[in-house]
């Protein structure tokens, strides 16, 4: 009676154990390939790196981001007065009054009776601020679609209620930051 019982469990047993082991061999195996992939997905990244910093190195004037020189207005900061084409612009805010509401808009001046409108971010003192950073790119949706209509004079400017604060004044550069010179291809 009890071969009766214990081959049935031992049989059992078995199968359960060979199961575990053939699921914990496939988990693995995609752990393993996942992890190859990332590293091969990092490395080419990484090479991509490197290769930029010597092409940068090898350059008559070699890429160097400027000292940050805070511009500002009111509560509101940017880290520089010029950019190259792919640098970002830091925009620090810094003890916005709690009454304050309006929006920052980014504007390319076209010329002294024309501006175009890049981008409206939003601003409200009675809630938590968060500092942030904006590229300026091409973008095909809005027909920016060459470096030609990036590069020049911008403004900052803000528009809202309970206060007015002036603009700040930066330019956009013709030159392209090491390893983003693909990001500025014409799009249109």
């Amino acid at each position: 009676m009890n071969k009766k019982i214990i081959i049935p469990i031992s049989i059992t047993i078995i199968i359960i154990v060979i199961t575990f082991g053939l699921t914990q061999n496939e988990i693995t195996q995609e752990q393993t390939s996942i992890q190859i992939e990332r590293n091969t997905e990092i490395g080419a990244m990484l090479e991509k790196i490197e290769d930029d910093k010597i092409k940068n190195e090898s350059l008559d004037k070699p890429y160097s981001p400027q000292e940050r020189k805070w511009i500002q207005s009111g509560p509101f900061q940017i880290d520089r007065s010029e950019y190259i084409l792919g640098e970002k612009i830091f925009v620090n805010i810094i003890n916005l009054p709690k009454n304050s509401k309006g929006e920052m808009i980014f504007t390319r001046i076209i010329d002294s009776t024309s501006i175009f409108e890049y981008k409206k971010i939003p601003f409200d003192g009675s809630k938590p601020q968060q500092n942030f950073y904006l590229s300026i790119d091409l973008f095909d949706k809005r027909k920016i679609c060459t470096v030609d209509q990036i590069i020049g004079d911008w403004e900052l400017r803000f528009v809202g209620e309970n206060g007015e604060f002036n603009k700040i004044d930066f330019k956009i550069l013709d030159k392209i930051m090491p390893g983003e010179k693909e990001r500025y291809e014409p799009v249109c």
